[in-house]
């Protein structure tokens, strides 16, 4: 197939989960959680790491450190939610775009949160 691909090239799994905390087990006050998946989806990323100051992405004083495009879901998620891509490293969402409000394609602009449950429960 000769021509323009009309949506980009998706190569990397991500899933967008969502966390429920769960009571502490008896005698700690350590927080614990659990997440649940959403959905599972196919992505291509970006890193804002080492990009110049005219080309960071800044939500509510956070830096995104990664920007996820999938193609455009009915499935409702938010901020609230979680990344975990196909290492386990898990992301902070700080926003979600609609390119171009065209339902075509959405960015999922995020924080990388690390890969372990402690760390994001803060």
């Amino acid at each position: 197939m000769s021509g323009k691909l009309l949506i980009s090239p998706k190569h990397v799994t991500i899933t967008v989960q969502r966390r429920a905390l769960l009571p502490p087990e008896p005698g700690s006050a350590a927080a614990r959680h659990e997440y649940t998946d959403v959905f599972t989806t196919r992505a291509e990323v970006t890193s804002r790491s080492g990009k110049s100051e005219w080309a960071q992405v800044d939500i509510d004083g956070k830096k995104a450190s990664h920007t996820f495009t999938i193609r455009f879901t009915t499935i409702e998620f938010d901020v609230r939610d979680r990344v975990r891509d196909a290492t386990g490293a898990l992301f902070q969402i700080l926003s979600v775009e609609n390119v171009d409000l065209r339902r075509r394609e959405m960015k999922i602009h995020c924080s990388s949160q690390g890969s372990d449950d402690v760390a994001a429960a803060r």
